[in-house]
């Protein structure tokens, strides 16, 4: 009886979470059997986040202050951005909600024909662009993920040396990074794919952290949430108006690809320059 107890319970539970699944996660499989491929490790411990804005080069502004330390638990970050290929998948399972999660044009890196979603050709493996934060969400979610706090998207950036930028110190380059690149000039070429780069990449081996897209993170936004007493694993606000992006993006100056720079947006919003990655743990 006790056995056939447990096994009723086991089966019961399956049918729910298929249910769940099928219902919430457009079918994918909610235990992932190789989630962890092409993800990074960064263990735990403190780093000190955001950045001090009375400095020779007049860099800063009054929301990455005041610096301070933040201690975070063990967790994992995608080593890439998250590609149009792999989005396009999870559009084709979400095409009900998929207007809300991307706006196609001719300027993303997917396209949207005969009523399915695919990368554009010579494009599988460059960022996917112009998604809102809910798609950013939802998607992450799909995989058995979740969007990086912003302290966790820092932290994984910058290392524990309060590096400007995720290579280090040294002004950009377009070795290091996608930089002043203009749409109407290079088209597509403005990015790259979302493994190259190799100069550019951060201390834990995380490529495109400044450049390519700005990349949407979980925390809502507040200019003055570094003030927050709580320095172990930060959240963010409870609510807010915009939520935060990191990294810069292929067009704009150092300035905005540093690896304290907060950008924010609503998160219904589409820009051509909008894309993510997803952590874990």
């Amino acid at each position: 009886m006790v056995c056939l107890q447990k096994n009723s319970f086991k089966y019961l539970t399956y049918i729910v979470l298929l249910i769940l699944g099928n219902t919430i996660f457009g079918c994918a499989s909610l235990v992932q059997n190789n989630i962890k491929e092409n993800m990074v490790f960064i263990p735990e411990g403190p780093f000190n986040m955001g950045f001090k804005i009375d400095n020779e080069e007049g860099w800063g502004d009054m929301d990455e202050e005041p610096v301070h330390t933040v201690t975070l638990s063990s967790y994992w970050i995608d080593k890439y951005e998250v590609t149009s290929s792999s989005f396009s998948t999870f559009l084709n399972k979400h095409k009900n909600q998929a207007h809300s999660f991307i706006e196609i044009t001719s300027a993303v890196t997917i396209k949207h024909e005969n009523q399915v979603y695919e990368a554009r050709k010579g494009l599988e493996n460059y960022p996917v662009n112009r998604v809102s934060w809910f798609g950013a969400d939802a998607y992450c979610k799909w995989v058995g993920k979740r969007l990086p706090t912003e302290a966790e998207w820092e932290k994984a950036a910058r290392g524990n040396d309060q590096r400007i930028f995720p290579w280090g110190n040294n002004f950009p380059d377009n070795t290091r990074v996608t930089f002043r690149r203009k749409f109407s000039e290079q088209e597509f070429k403005v990015m790259e794919p979302v493994d190259g780069m190799k100069k550019g990449v951060s201390p834990y081996g995380v490529h495109h952290m400044a450049g390519n897209v700005w990349e949407w993170v979980s925390d809502w936004f507040d200019a003055s949430a570094y003030q927050d007493e709580n320095r172990r694993n930060p959240q963010g606000p409870d609510s807010g108006i915009s939520k935060v992006l990191r990294g810069g993006n292929w067009y704009y100056k150092a300035y905005y690809l540093r690896t304290t720079y907060r950008f924010n947006e609503k998160p219904q919003t589409f820009k051509v320059w909008q894309g993510f990655r997803c952590a874990l743990g």
